[in-house]
């Protein structure tokens, strides 16, 4: 049977190179420079594409990006220019809180309780 591992999202936005100096900055995350269209980002296994093609941008999904620190992660974005969009609150598997970015993408931090 085919395996399927979810390890790549993209994000439209305006300007790459804003874009990953937010996420660099608010989470250390390394990145590749493919030139003013598009930035790649390295989030552990995961890639982020970051897409400033009008012609190319898809609509994006949520991103809930996993933390064990969630008061670290939201002085992080703040820090790096991000707003608290809904603060932290209980789900049925832990804390999280939604953030937006600069360029007005709500994106997810969560805490797992395991």
């Amino acid at each position: 049977m085919a395996r399927f591992v979810a390890d790549y999202f993209e994000l439209p936005v305006p300007q790459a190179a804003a874009a990953r100096d937010f996420f660099v900055q608010a989470f250390g995350w390394g990145h590749v420079d493919y030139g003013a269209g598009y930035q790649e980002l390295k989030a552990g296994d995961l890639l982020v594409g970051l897409n400033a093609d009008p012609a190319e941008r898809a609509l994006p999904p949520l991103i809930g990006i996993r933390t064990d620190d969630l008061a670290a992660a939201e002085r992080a974005i703040l820090a790096a220019g991000g707003a608290i969009t809904k603060a932290t609150y209980d789900y049925p598997g832990g804390r999280r809180f939604f953030f937006s970015t600069p360029d007005g993408h709500e994106l997810m931090v969560y805490q797992p309780s395991e």
